[in-house]
């Protein structure tokens, strides 16, 4: 973090209380999170940060490192921003803040993001919990951790627009090193799993298409309406509150009734919620043989069933195994975004020199690599 720069902006540098929260990746489970069904991410070495220090003048004052830009605001004009929109993501928590705890005194920020956007990382749940987490440290409001990442799901729902679940805004909260989380997201019961990858001889890959997309795009958008459709129809005949609750005997019912493609939506988070609880289940009992299966098989739901992932992703995840992965899919929202691989340390170099060479063959131009460790949650720095 360049502190001089801190100080060109805001004439000194004292008094800045520093916060940071991770980037995400699914190992499995996805698009199940706003199903009240379960997911299963790492919290990763990528992160957020966010410096904050009380100021006299009435008025919000935020620096940008990634867009080079300064923003001023107060409570008066605290509106959506069309034209920077990376300022709609701290004004969305301290609205919910402001929601729970009324009016908090006025700051400076600087604000600097490590984790890539679009990639599907979950750049957006980082930078609302390390705002979320550092107001409330700082001002000492006395918000639980849970209230912490459910406040910062409502920014994104509530203010930026973007119908997300909870899921990341939940990782970047409770993450642990060398774990897993199994969130149960009807509950927010979670369990930190053992996910120590070195032991295994393997390293956690994760491949930017390059391909950007917006959570808040149609697509994903499209995907949660698709899900509300099947629900409303199902309910007319059983009594269920969410996907989630569907057993054996009532998902073979949802296939008979519902119309195409709901019926293969509603597939894909049946099975997609069976295979995260199969998978901790593994994770738990040391049983990693069949952790490939379970990630492949989620991969070609979300490619035939959910219809989520593109061309790029789908060839990223053939010539990872193709070329020695221990196990690849994709992760994230999809239309774009990343893979997530377990490599074989033995092999990693020449593994990532053939994956940016066969990508760049077929798309023109190179992906980014990231070889990640699993870190801890938010936490202050």
């Amino acid at each position: 973090m360049d502190f001089d720069r801190i100080e060109k902006i805001f004439e000194d540098k004292k008094n800045f209380r520093g916060f940071r929260a991770p980037g995400r990746v699914n190992l499995i489970g996805e698009h199940t999170d706003y199903h009240q069904g379960f997911v299963l991410p790492v919290s990763i070495s990528k992160f957020f940060y966010f410096f904050l220090r009380k100021n006299n003048v009435n008025k919000f004052r935020v620096y940008s490192e990634n867009f080079d830009e300064l923003y001023e605001f107060d409570y008066l004009n605290i509106t959506f921003n069309k034209e920077k929109p990376w300022v709609n993501y701290l004004q969305g928590v301290i609205t919910e803040i402001v929601k729970l705890k009324g009016e908090i005194p006025c700051f400076d920020a600087y604000l600097f993001g490590e984790i890539p956007m679009g990639a599907g990382l979950s750049s957006s749940a980082a930078y609302e919990v390390a705002v979320a987490y550092g107001i409330n440290t700082y001002f000492d409001l006395k918000i639980e951790k849970k209230e912490i990442a459910k406040l910062s799901q409502r920014a994104e729902n509530n203010f930026v627009g973007a119908p997300c679940g909870i899921m990341d805004q939940f990782i970047a909260t409770f993450g642990k090193e060398k774990t897993a989380l199994l969130i149960d997201t009807l509950t927010l019961d979670y369990e930190n799993i053992p996910f120590d990858i070195n032991k295994r001889g393997l390293s956690l890959v994760v491949i930017d298409t390059k391909v950007k997309h917006s959570i808040a795009g149609e697509g994903y958008s499209t995907r949660r309406r698709e899900g509300e459709e099947a629900l409303k129809i199902l309910r007319q005949h059983l009594n269920i509150n969410s996907l989630r609750d569907l057993q054996d005997e009532t998902f073979n019912f949802s296939q008979k009734i519902l119309p195409s493609p709901l019926r293969e939506r509603v597939a894909h988070v049946f099975n997609e919620n069976k295979r995260v609880l199969a998978f901790a289940n593994d994770l738990k009992n040391d049983q990693w043989q069949n952790l490939p299966k379970y990630m492949l098989d989620s991969h070609l739901s979300l490619k035939n069933l959910y219809e989520v992932t593109c061309e790029e992703l789908d060839f990223l995840v053939e010539k990872a195994l193709e070329y020695g992965a221990f196990a690849s899919r994709m992760t994230g929202g999809g239309f774009g975004g990343s893979t997530v691989n377990l490599v074989p340390q033995e092999i990693i170099d020449r593994w990532i020199e053939k994956i940016k060479t066969s990508y760049e063959d077929k798309f023109g131009f190179k992906p980014e690599i990231l070889v990640l460790e699993t870190s801890d949650g938010v936490r202050e720095i």
